[in-house]
């Protein structure tokens, strides 16, 4: 090859190797940054038209999106972490209240309040930054409808007394679950809330070096268990717990998903979601 060929192919390279950047290396803007008395938290708006949340964030394109909100449709669920969680719903008996450990840019808040107008949502959330930052910068707001719970996720299971008909598991830090939300105690006391048909729902880290022990730790728990992958390049599986043995099988699951999408269209496939990724 002649050398203008070989600029040529060099050129060609490093402008394919610019476009293979992370939004975040383009045009990603920071909107906020705070450092809270837990993490460092960052807002940023992507080029693409996204609003992000990220915890204590290199930003050398390892950083987990904690959460993330489509500008101009805030009620859409974006990541395939809380996509997949939603298929607990169809499984609950009933759908009167719900509670979330973990409140991010509230992205299941916001979807869920659409979705199900007669069902109360409550969630706990830790930080009183992040839940000035959802308010300010992820359109969530609290009303009757929408009630947090500023307190610690497992001092709360503990000391309250109120049933819910689900509850999410969805508290993370840069890195990985608290470790006081991962205890065989914690899960106790978190099927201790459950009301009658209840189920819990937890989000995961499929990669996590004590993603195993997590798990048995939730069978030594509850008697009946499901996990289902969130896509072949995502890090996250959702795992559903249930305090009664009932034999409900995957196959069982997909049932009530599509009973549920004909009462409530999810606009998301909840049991071709089931049906594609599950871990047997």
């Amino acid at each position: 090859m002649n050398k203008k060929h070989n600029l040529s192919i060099a050129l060609a390279l490093v402008i394919g190797a610019c476009l293979a950047l992370p939004a975040f290396a383009q045009d990603n803007r920071i909107v906020y940054e705070v450092q809270s008395k837990y993490q460092f938290i960052t807002v940023r708006d992507t080029s693409d038209g996204y609003r992000q949340l990220i915890f204590d964030g290199r930003f050398d394109g390892t950083d987990a999106i904690q959460s993330e909100m489509n500008l101009s449709n805030r009620d859409e669920l974006t990541l395939p972490y809380p996509r997949h969680m939603m298929a607990a719903l169809p499984v609950a008996a009933k759908l009167e209240r719900i509670l979330i450990v973990g409140l991010g840019g509230a992205s299941m808040q916001r979807y869920l309040r659409k979705l199900l107008p007669d069902t109360t949502i409550e969630t706990v959330e830790i930080d009183p930054e992040v839940r000035r930052i959802a308010a300010e910068y992820f359109d969530f707001k609290e009303d009757e409808r929408q009630i947090v719970h500023l307190a610690d996720g497992a001092v709360f299971m503990v000391e309250s007394k109120e049933k819910y008909d689900v509850i999410f598991l969805d508290a993370f830090g840069a890195e990985s679950i608290p470790e006081p939300l991962k205890t065989k105690e914690f899960f106790a006391a978190v099927k201790d809330r459950l009301a009658e048909g209840g189920v819990v729902c937890a989000n995961l880290w499929h990669g996590a070096s004590d993603f195993r022990e997590t798990v048995q730790t939730y069978s030594d728990v509850f008697p009946e268990h499901y996990i289902v992958r969130c896509g072949p390049s995502s890090g996250n599986s959702i795992l559903l717990a249930l305090p009664t043995k009932t034999d409900l099988k995957f196959k069982g699951w997909i049932e009530k998903a599509e009973v549920f999408e004909k009462a409530h269209p999810s606009g998301l496939d909840l049991a071709k979601m089931i049906r594609q990724r599950t871990i047997r």
